[in-house]
């Protein structure tokens, strides 16, 4: 009697049970969650105000004065803060085409008398003369890039991307894959990139477009990628590669450290990327090859 009034639970237990929910599927849904709008609770007008709500008000009133007062300051301040950022942007740009017009430094008449400090004197010209060396990874006028995720949980990520450019214009499109014992979810973004070079060893982009989740359901969004690349050795640098993507109202972000060791036009990289959503989150290590001309 006893076994088949168990068996009867179990099957009421499973079937009363939600289903469980590996990580990629609460990144994908938190990811295209739209943010809860929270409910304030209006307090009672009838109500006596206290002792320290009349000295917030006093408190208030006083800083809205001290702040209108120095109002033309802020003003000024700010104008000159968006100014010089622009200026930036536009200097970034002018510096990227400069450097893919020349492939090395100009030549200087100490580079000629003295050929053995020539070495020297590129380095003490290096970021005052724009130029970009063919297979240059900062400024890519191709890139192709392959790297193996591992993650914990039994998780595991293929991360593919390829770039390529002139000038301070560019293209990209990434694909990365992460499958989770059977489950799997896709991820791709096309992206156009602003280029900025405001030194031989360091590059900055502004990269805009959309993208496209794949997993239990497909989603379209926008995405917006801010890559830095800092070069702190002739043959090695250092990149940080952020995305924020919008799906549905909903928001995921994309964190990703490496560093990269570059021959010629071959390189190989060793990092950390996070993905994260809410409060559901991907990370993990990955490493491999890239390809650069």
């Amino acid at each position: 009697m006893r076994t088949p009034f168990l068996i009867a639970t179990l099957c009421l237990i499973f079937s009363i049970a939600p289903a469980y929910a590996g990580q990629l599927d609460n990144l994908e849904r938190e990811a295209t969650k739209s943010p809860s709008k929270s409910k304030s609770k209006k307090s009672d007008s009838n109500s006596k105000t206290s002792f320290s709500d009349e000295l917030k008000n006093e408190v208030a009133t006083e800083a809205a004065k001290a702040l209108i007062k120095a109002a033309p300051d802020i003003i000024t301040f700010g104008a000159k803060v968006i100014g010089y950022s622009a200026l930036t942007v536009v200097a970034g740009a002018v510096g990227s085409h400069e450097r893919s017009l020349k492939s090395q430094p100009e030549p200087t008449d100490n580079n000629e008398q003295d050929p053995e400090n020539s070495k020297e004197n590129k380095n003490k010209e290096f970021g005052a003369d724009f130029f970009r060396v063919n297979g240059d990874p900062l400024l890519p006028t191709l890139r192709a890039s392959t790297h193996g995720l591992y993650s914990g949980n039994n998780i595991n990520a293929q991360l593919n991307r390829i770039e390529a450019g002139y000038s301070f214009l560019g293209i990209s499109y990434s694909q990365n894959i992460l499958n989770e014992d059977g489950d799997q979810l896709k991820l791709a973004n096309t992206l156009i990139h602003y280029r900025m070079s405001l030194h031989n060893d360091f590059s900055w982009d502004f990269a805009y477009g959309r993208g496209k989740m794949n997993g239990n359901q497909k989603h379209d969004g926008s995405v917006f990628a801010m890559p830095i690349r800092l070069r702190f050795h002739p043959d090695w640098h250092f990149e940080y590669y952020p995305v924020w993507s919008s799906y549905k109202g909903g928001s995921l972000s994309e964190h990703q450290f490496s560093f990269n060791y570059h021959y010629k036009y071959i390189g190989a990289n060793f990092g950390y990327k996070t993905w994260s959503a809410g409060t559901a989150s991907v990370d993990g290590f990955f490493t491999g090859l890239y390809l650069s001309f």
